[in-house]
């Protein structure tokens, strides 16, 4: 709720304006010609499309509110670049707006909404679609709020959290949000783009009832490929009560997963999640070399159906490490989970697996290939409780 001022923009407006409601502003460069207090608002004319970027450079203490009036979502077009960057500001809302860029493939080069070097910053209702980047990127920040969000036509993820470290993005909340139609960015040759939504180089992240669906189906190389929702680098990540489907990678790529603990991953949970026909892995656990260590994570209560049918995964469940390092990939408790695959394994152990301390407790197996036994498996793993069929 605004404390201050409210400045309105609408560009159908003839007339002169101090920003008024009835006198709006025209343009979003309008309000560069002021010096917005704290608590003040911006609104935009719903329905009506704005020329970007919108740049939020503020630090407040009572917020800064931005939103749409009238009827519907006004649309900011950042064109070939990013819709919205808040960098290095404090207490900043906005919510209610659509943001759009020319195409990953059709000039723009950037992200729909970057948050960069910011803390306590709520994204509310907004629809990003268009970028070559990240539909929604936050980077070193903390404290963001990512709300009731739809990403999607964008290139390298629907939404991202990356950082320099694992601590320098922390305290990050994305709820009920997705990301969907995510294809993959056509520059990056060299790593992997197209994911739903990807938490790295991350800490205090919490991804609860969201859903990622129909994304990395044109990433332009063949290698590591994109995950629907996923974390490398990253300490106490929790996923939960979300699902993940119908996920690809690019034909003779790897991955295009359900979900993914990838390297150097510490203390994190995967919670109540569904993961269905992805063309990866229901749920990818791996470590890569040079990755930190990955140690103590949990995968509970979550299903997988008729995943991992096309890229080299061909399981519900795929473990892979080639870092050679098998005391840094070590400590997986995967509980009360069911796996069905009816068209090749439930688990799969690749042959670079070294691993220790996994523990798959009170689990159903369902599979094509019935119960195998794997020449992967550490003395110290333990296997209790399970059912086979």
């Amino acid at each position: 709720m605004s404390l201050g001022r409210c400045y309105y923009i609408d560009p159908s407006y003839q007339g002169q304006s101090d920003g008024r409601i009835s006198s709006p502003f025209r343009t979003i460069g309008d309000l560069y010609s002021i010096q917005l207090q704290d608590g003040d608002s911006i609104l935009f004319k719903g329905g009506e499309k704005f020329i970007g970027p919108l740049v939020i450079e503020q630090k407040m203490n009572k917020g800064l509110f931005i939103s749409s009036y009238g009827q519907g979502k006004a649309i900011i077009d950042g064109v070939d670049g990013p819709g919205i960057t808040i960098n290095r500001s404090q207490y900043i809302n906005i919510s209610n707006l659509e943001l759009l860029g020319s195409g990953r493939k059709s000039g723009n080069t950037k992200n729909g909404c970057e948050v960069i070097n910011s803390k306590k910053i709520s994204l509310k209702n907004i629809n990003v679609k268009g970028f070559q980047k990240s539909g929604i990127y936050i980077y070193c920040s903390e404290y963001v709020n990512v709300l009731y969000c739809n990403s999607s036509e964008n290139g390298m993820a629907g939404i991202m959290i990356n950082g320099e470290n694992k601590k320098s993005s922390r305290n990050i909340r994305i709820e009920q949000c997705k990301a969907f139609n995510n294809p993959g960015d056509p520059t990056n040759l060299t790593n992997h783009s197209g994911n739903g939504i990807l938490a790295g180089n991350c800490t205090k992240v919490l991804i609860d009832q969201c859903e990622a669906y129909e994304n990395g189906w044109d990433m332009p190389r063949i290698g590591n490929g994109p995950v629907g929702i996923w974390t490398y680098e990253s300490d106490s990540v929790t996923i939960q009560n979300s699902k993940s489907h119908h996920n690809k990678t690019a034909k003779g790529a790897d991955d295009g997963g359900g979900f993914d603990l990838d390297g150097g991953v510490t203390n994190a949970i995967i919670q109540n999640c569904i993961s269905y026909e992805n063309e990866g892995a229901g749920y990818g656990i791996f470590q890569y070399a040079g990755a930190s260590p990955w140690l103590n994570n949990v995968i509970r209560n979550c299903t997988s159906s008729n995943d991992g049918k096309v890229s080299r995964a061909k399981a519900g469940v795929f473990i892979w490490n080639n870092s050679e390092e098998k005391n840094n990939f070590s400590g997986l408790l995967f509980i009360n989970n069911k796996i069905e695959n009816k068209n090749g394994e439930a688990i799969r152990f690749l042959d670079d697996s070294k691993h220790t301390r996994f523990k798959f407790l009170n689990n159903t197996f369902i599979s094509k290939e019935g119960l195998k036994k794997w020449d992967k498996i550490d003395v110290s793993d333990t296997f209790k409780g399970n059912i086979w069929k």
